[in-house]
């Protein structure tokens, strides 16, 4: 079984790419979507990645869910792992997420673990067993710890590019949005409690109540998910956040509800 690892890069971020690359072994294989703005970047690309298992995919524009799409669409492997140019692996990873997929074969999509690094405290908190995911089951997974059999998902399903870093007006919730197309697709999408990527414990969608753009997000996934209640769960969160001195009640609510309608109004013309 192949494992393709989908690296998506920006710009000058490509030469922190050579820091996520392991030793060359025969059953994993790097495709890296290098989204740019300028050909000067072009010229940034480094030599360590220069292998015969490293193929890179430059894009111009941006758009972190048109990059993740782009990978997908080179994928050649058997199954994959999504990859931001900030995280590391170690061998034993890799053969976890390959394990996991060759025990439970009719498994598509398989959800792991973010082991944060140092002393810092869990990613989030988790499902103490492997369970079957469910959009509303209250457990969110990253990207980077969405894994999947390429066959399932290449050509079918692919990452909605209203949503995510780069997008014109929502910056984060493209996993959860991707995870319910799956879901929709009748894909079989089960969590397994087993480290595969370490990132630091800080990230974009733990900061939500910093930017209004994060704000939108949480409006429009909820949108997505959830139609017409999400007007009233935005309320109840806009109020709870409030009692908790998390933000002014307008101040979430306005957001909340611009992310609502911005995203209703936009889904006919969502990518396909």
């Amino acid at each position: 079984m192949k494992l393709n690892v989908l690296i998506s890069t920006y710009n000058v971020n490509i030469l922190s790419v050579p820091e996520i690359i392991l030793p060359q072994r025969d059953d994993v294989s790097y495709i890296v979507s290098f989204q740019y703005t300028d050909d000067i970047y072009l010229r940034q690309i480094p030599e360590e990645l220069n292998r015969p298992d490293i193929k890179i995919y430059p894009k111009e524009g941006k758009g972190l869910s048109k990059n993740r799409n782009n990978a997908i669409n080179q994928a050649d492997g058997d199954i994959a792992v999504t990859a931001d140019d900030d995280v590391r692996y170690k061998p034993e990873y890799f053969d976890t997420i390959i394990k996991t997929f060759n025990d439970n074969p009719d498994t598509d999509i398989a959800l792991f673990k973010i082991k944060t690094l140092g002393k810092e405290p869990e990613a989030k908190i988790y499902p103490a067993e492997s369970c079957k995911y469910s959009p509303h089951g209250g457990y969110y997974a990253s990207s980077v710890e969405i894994t999947f059999r390429i066959s399932s998902v290449k050509g079918k399903i692919s990452f909605d590019d209203r949503f995510g870093l780069g997008s014109e007006r929502l910056s984060c919730g493209e996993e959860e949005v991707f995870l319910r197309d799956c879901n929709d697709a009748g894909l079989n999408i089960k969590y397994f409690p087993f480290y595969i990527v370490e990132h630091h414990y800080e990230t974009t969608g733990k900061k939500i109540f910093a930017y209004t753009m994060n704000l939108m997000s949480k409006g429009a996934v909820s949108s997505y998910l959830h139609g017409w209640s999400a007007y009233i769960r935005m309320f109840k969160f806009s109020l709870w956040a409030k009692l908790h001195k998390k933000g002014g009640f307008w101040y979430l609510l306005k957001n909340t509800f611009a992310g609502i309608n911005y995203e209703s109004r936009t889904r006919r013309s969502k990518h396909k």
